[in-house]
Parts: structure tokens; sequence; C-alpha cells
């Protein structure tokens, strides 16, 4: 007797196309992370992403008009029939137009890349992104960092490229895997920030909640973005952004869409300067979640640290090359001008 399949992949697209005129045509985009709902509008990070390219939008509703016919597997199927329509389904995505596979491959302007697919090649790419960097990269995550992701900057060293890693939690061994944990840090020139609840004495003085306090999201209560930067202060940027999460689920199994930007400096430091406004926030509350967790006498050091200005150059050595006050600095020292 053949075993039931249940499909689990997810409908996990957010974009809407607006058709103009008798004939219907598509003329704008609107797409990104956010969920149609209270939760992704009040409760989460996210992005709403605009484009009005009659090309881009046309590349949507191509997409659209596939989906709209429920491809892929549907429950009740034996593992073969879903195994096959799955297929399908990905061959189809594959086919509606041409997706670059390597950095050299993405073109200037806006590049459409929809899911599901085969393989891994465009997962690696976004690794990439990140691991090549001349100077430094920045990415959301909602779920976690894909081994992907871990296995190219493993080996980096603190005179790599600076990478940044906005997280929902706190990327730690997890005790109920067998899997050896792989942990990316400063040794990396990895930073990461979560999100984090603030609690006591801060608590008391700015109440904290959450999305999932509020009940507005049951499983993402903090950071459901989905971009990533690639040098995004050069002259040669590119944003990554949409729905995916930068995971094998998201590329292989689930309907997602992403668009690939490159070369518009004006777009890159909008997202930039988001990516900032958010990471500097959550990194304090990170760091505070961590600091609850030293022993006594740690935290008994770090209070004797002074919190206010120096009256003499002392606070220079808190710049020291390798520090991560030091890095920042340079990110913005080295950035290129308009072209």
């Amino acid at each position: 007797m053949l075993r039931e399949a249940k499909p689990n992949n997810i409908q996990h697209n957010k974009f809407m196309v607006l058709l103009k005129g008798a004939g219907k045509v598509p003329t704008e985009v609107w797409t990104g992370s956010t969920n149609i709902s209270d939760g992704g509008i009040h409760g989460q990070t996210n992005v709403g992403h605009w484009v009005r390219d009659k090309d881009v939008a046309e590349e949507f509703r191509v997409y659209w008009e596939l989906l709209s016919k429920d491809p892929g597997a549907k429950r009740g199927d034996d593992r073969p029939a879903a195994n096959r329509k799955n297929k399908e389904h990905r061959t189809a995505v594959e086919e509606l137009h041409e997706t670059p596979t390597s950095i050299a491959d993405v073109p200037p302007g806006v590049t459409t890349i929809f899911s599901p697919r085969g393989g891994s090649v465009v997962l690696d790419m976004y690794a990439k992104m990140v691991d090549d960097a001349e100077r430094h990269s920045c990415i959301t995550l909602a779920f976690g960092i894909s081994d992907v992701f871990k296995n190219l900057l493993g080996d980096n060293t603190p005179r790599s490229p600076i990478a940044f890693f906005l997280l929902e939690k706190e990327d730690k061994p997890n005790p109920r895997s067998k899997k050896r944990f792989v942990g990316l840090n400063a040794a990396n020139n990895v930073y990461k920030a979560w999100g984090s609840y603030l609690r006591e004495p801060l608590f008391q003085w700015t109440r904290e909640t959450n999305a999932g306090a509020l009940k507005l999201n049951k499983h993402v209560s903090y950071i459901h973005s989905k971009f990533l930067l690639m040098d995004p202060l050069s002259k040669d940027p590119i944003v990554v952004t949409g729905s995916a999460n930068f995971s094998k689920a998201s590329t292989n199994d689930n309907d997602e869409n992403m668009l690939v930007i490159r070369g518009d400096q004006r777009v890159a430091d909008i997202y930039f300067t988001e990516f900032n406004r958010l990471f500097y926030h959550y990194y304090f509350r990170s760091i505070q979640e961590t600091t609850r967790r030293l022993a006594e006498d740690q935290k008994r050091t770090r209070d004797q640290q002074s919190l206010f200005l120096e009256e003499n150059d002392g606070w220079i050595k808190k710049y020291k090359r390798g520090s991560l006050k030091r890095k920042r600095v340079e990110i913005f020292a080295q950035m290129e001008g308009l072209a």
C-alpha cells in the first residue's frame, strides 16, 4: 500500500500586480515580506517594495497565472504522484525566465527570482553575496542561519569583510539536535543581533511587549524581513528582497518571489538605513539579554566601566584596530560617493 504524501510546501508569496486599462496591462508590482494582516503590518519588522516597471510587472503576472492553477502536490496524492507534480511545478517556474546563478550573472537593474525551483544554485548565490562582499554585507533572517551560509563564512577571519546578521532568535546550539553546531561570531568578522525582550530593571521604566504577547503573530515576534545587502555603500550595490527566508525550503519547496536589484544606490541607501535602524535597536537588547546570563563577577566588571564621556583621550582605546567600533567607522569612512 502506498503511503499518502502530506504536502508541506507553503504558499508564502506576498505580492500584488496592478493591471491598468481595458487591456489589463500589468504596470506595477507591490511585493516584499509583509503579510497582509495586523501582525504583518503592526507587529513585526517587514518590507514592502513598490516597483513601477512594466517588464517586472509582466513577469509577476505570468507567475501569478501559473500559481492560479494550483500546481504541485495535493493532499491525498501518494508519494510518487506528489514527487512528480512537485517536480513539474519546479520545472514550470524555472522555465518562466532565465535566472542568474552567480553574482557575475546578475545584470544591472531589477531581476526577479521565483520559487520553487530545483537545486541550490540560487541559495548558494545569496550566501556568496554575503561571503564575497568587498567590504561588508547585511542580512535579515527570520528562521535561523542556513548551513549554506555557515559553511561559507565559517572559515572567515577578523580580516574578512564584515557581515551583520539580524535574527529573530539567538543562534545557539539545539540540545535536541545531533548535528554539530557551527557558531559565527566576531572571530569570523560576523556580528549578530536578534529579537530580544528587555527585562528588569529597564523593563520597569520602559515597559516592553512584542507581537507574540499581543497575539498578533504566532511564530515570529520581531524580525520577519527577508533582505540581503552586498556592499550597500559601494557604486555597485546589490539588494535582494522579497518573501523567501534564505533557506532550502524557501528555494526548493515554497511559492516565493525575490527581487535582485543591482547598481541602484538610492535603493541600497534606503535598505541600509532601515537595516541599521533595526540592527542597533536590537543589538542593545541582545547585549542586555546576554549580560543577564553572565556570572556575578563578570557583571561587576562590566558595571565598573564608565557609561559617561571621558575627559581625556582614553576613549580612543575603544576604537583600536579590530574593534567593532573601529570597523563601523571604517564602513562609512570608505563609502564611495555618487557616480
